[in-house]
């Protein structure tokens, strides 16, 4: 029985593909780098932490050197910090889901590899209304995903076994999460990745819509 579930967030409870595009390429365009206007390109690029999302946009010979980085990381963030939610919203079903699963019982967590203070500010701009047990993002200090720590001390503060708890997200990553804690991974299809990344990296189950979402975790 899944009696808590952790989420990520970018592509799996908000949709924040264009704000991220229009900070990356606004860094880019700042420094006179080429942009990248494909969103195809900003979905593979995302999920893996900010400063691999900056490093993966800039031209390669800029990308190995990493005081180069690091100076387009801080404008980047400088830009998404001003443009958070500009055209960032919630995946249409998700406040729905999230009713039904608290009314259920079931605890609700958020663990992105974004920075921490957007990670925060977005889920308390966006469901201020919910009450979520804990919310991170990258932070110093703790690796990110796919390794398992973060997910391990959420589970223990909740007092559960990880395989009481289900790790639902849209890339590998978040398929490889939720198997190295040895909880229950679950993909979802209206984010950022394709069906055949999330089942080759672990997915038990992959839902097309945050109703078949909310059936699977409140029958497993």
């Amino acid at each position: 029985m899944i009696k808590a579930v952790i989420f990520d967030l970018d592509g799996t409870i908000l949709d924040t593909l264009a704000d991220l595009m229009g900070a990356v390429n606004g860094m880019l365009r700042y420094f006179g780098y080429p942009e990248h206007e494909d969103p195809g390109f900003h979905k593979l690029a995302i999920g893996t932490g900010m400063r691999n999302y900056v490093k993966k946009s800039l031209p390669p010979e800029v990308a190995v050197c990493e005081e180069k980085v690091d100076v387009c990381l801080t404008k980047m963030r400088e830009i998404y910090a001003e443009h958070t939610s500009d055209l960032t919203r919630p995946y249409e079903g998700i406040e729905e889901l999230l009713s039904k699963l608290s009314e259920a019982g079931i605890a609700i967590n958020v663990l992105s590899n974004k920075p921490n203070v957007p990670t925060v500010s977005l889920v308390e701009t966006w469901f201020s209304h919910h009450s979520f047990c804990h919310v991170y993002g990258e932070r110093e200090g703790v690796p990110r995903k796919p390794d398992p720590i973060a997910a391990l001390q959420i589970a223990e503060s909740l007092g559960l076994l990880p395989e009481e708890m289900a790790f639902v997200g849209d890339s590998g990553v978040d398929m490889q999460t939720g198997t190295n804690a040895g909880m229950v991974p679950i993909g979802v299809l209206w984010g950022f990745r394709s069906r055949e990344e999330l089942i080759s990296n672990g997915a038990v189950y992959v839902a097309e819509s945050p109703e078949e979402l909310c059936t699977i975790i409140c029958q497993h």
